[in-house]
């Protein structure tokens, strides 16, 4: 009795002694984004000077407009991605389409919370299911 009374009263010390803040949580460097905010409004201006002018260009003819943004325009950035890949699949939605078709429909298809690679992965676990069951159906019917 008296370990779980020494427990219970480490529990109520150590529950009042670390609590966390919310005084901090809203509170902005309106400076700090004044600055960005300039950075962005020049490149703009510069932009809408030089109407067919491409980042990469950017980079090479004045590269000090973009040094702090962290703008990417190789392969490897986000802005050059187009596609779906298999990093974008989400498993759950592939799953609901290649067994559970119909029910998915309502799950992922009409559901506006789902994003479209949650679609798009729907869409390749129906087709792949249509395509397994389309290779396998000679071989159930013939036996």
């Amino acid at each position: 009795m008296k370990r779980l009374l020494l427990a219970v009263a480490a529990c109520f010390v150590l529950a009042s002694s670390s609590y966390a803040t919310n005084a901090d949580l809203f509170e902005l460097n309106e400076e700090k984004i004044n600055a960005e905010f300039a950075e962005l409004n020049e490149l703009e201006t510069y932009v809408s000077m030089n109407e067919n002018i491409t980042l990469h260009s950017i980079y090479e003819k004045n590269a000090g407009l973009v040094d702090g943004m962290n703008l990417s325009y190789g392969p490897e950035g986000m802005m050059a991605r187009n596609g779906f890949t298999l990093d974008d699949m989400e498993w759950g939605s592939f799953a609901w389409g290649f067994c559970c078709w119909p029910i998915g429909i309502f799950t992922v298809l009409l559901n506006n919370d789902k994003g479209s690679n949650h679609k798009i992965s729907y869409f390749i676990g129906l087709g792949t299911s249509v395509v397994l069951g389309a290779l396998t159906s000679p071989v159930y019917y013939t036996y």
